[in-house]
């Protein structure tokens, strides 16, 4: 779809504390919030690529934009960094559902419902600071609560919360950092989990797929479905019980196409995050309304960020949270928070 022009923002947000994981420790979250014009409306996407996840950096990002902006503009965006695609392609259907004047999650297929919203707790140095961080979760509004978790840093975490809140969904997140023959998965039933996400490296799935037979607690691939061809290779090859898709890398496009996979080889589909602003959160959240959508690992952004691309952003109720109608939001680029550089083209 041809547009008439392409705006961009990007923005460095702090968190409102570092967040740590297997993949490192982040303090602050760049991303360049993409608009589509036409016909007087705009829609909106997210890059937001993310330290050990993403090959490219925001810096980058912004450039392949820019250099590509005149087949952007002529609706073939070709030859961009994966979430820089994504972001367009999640602008694109935004752009178009706003011209049919219908929800987003309507012209994907989806049917509104609640979630149940997930906080991602980051790995911390003792039990009794994992469970404060899971308490004020609980005190935020969250439903559930995904933990990251560390050789050495695992069971008795997991414990501690199983013991402190007995009836809370939590899952475990390895961030592939386990081995088959880890003494974890001897125990790892005991923690009741939700189910434990990347236990082994991306791209161990056959490994994977042997510690699914071992477990009662399902096992999701995430790492492994960072691209569309790993994407496609976790939904249909019986490696885990479901597979963590995210918009911010496959866009909304690949989203549906890996979905649609899942479904059919009977692997379930979590939706989940970057943790990004809300304007690439409410493209998750859309996509969370497919009936194939069994989780979420979703919050507003107001929960780690100190400040949101939109003011009203995403809400939750209750543990729960539901899409919007569009992708919910109205950006105003003039007054978007801690602005570095803002463009519009042509």
């Amino acid at each position: 779809m041809e547009v008439s022009a392409l705006l961009l923002a990007q923005l460095r947000l702090p968190l409102r504390r570092p967040f740590a994981g297997g993949l490192g420790t982040v303090a602050e979250r760049e991303a360049v919030l993409v608009g589509l014009e036409r016909d007087g409306a705009v829609g909106w996407g997210e890059a937001a690529p993310y330290p050990g996840v993403s090959r490219e950096n925001v810096g980058q990002v912004w450039n392949a934009l820019l250099h590509r902006s005149p087949t952007i503009l002529a609706g073939s965006p070709n030859g961009l960094p994966p979430t820089a695609a994504a972001a367009v392609d999640q602008a694109a259907w935004d752009l178009r559902a706003r011209l049919e004047g219908v929800p987003l999650w309507e012209m994907l297929g989806g049917t509104p419902r609640e979630v149940t919203s997930c906080a991602a707790i980051g790995l911390e140095d003792s039990p009794g600071e994992t469970c404060a961080r899971v308490r004020e979760a609980v005190r935020a509004g969250a439903g559930s609560v995904k933990v990251k978790i560390a050789p050495g840093a695992d069971m008795a975490h997991l414990r501690e919360i199983r013991d402190r809140f007995p009836d809370l969904e939590a899952a475990a997140d390895g961030n592939g950092a386990y081995r088959e023959d880890d003494p974890l998965w001897a125990v790892a039933d005991e923690a009741g989990l939700a189910y434990v996400e990347q236990p082994l490296p991306a791209a161990d799935l056959k490994g994977c797929a042997r510690l699914r037979a071992r477990l009662d607690t399902p096992v999701c691939l995430d790492e492994s479905a960072h691209t569309l061809p790993g994407a496609m290779r976790a939904a249909q090859g019986g490696y885990a019980d479901l597979v963590s898709l995210k918009p911010g890398l496959l866009g909304v496009a690949g989203t549906l196409r890996a979905a649609g996979a899942a479904e059919a080889a009977g692997t379930g589909v979590k939706i989940g995050g970057l943790l990004e602003t809300s304007v690439g959160r409410a493209h998750a959240l859309a996509l969370a309304m497919l009936p194939s959508v069994a989780a979420v690992d979703l919050i507003p952004a107001r929960w780690f960020l100190q400040e949101d691309a939109v003011p009203e952003g995403l809400r939750q109720t209750g543990g729960k949270m539901t899409a919007p109608a569009g992708i919910g939001l109205e950006i105003h680029p003039g007054r978007l928070p801690r602005p570095v550089r803002t463009a519009r083209l042509p």
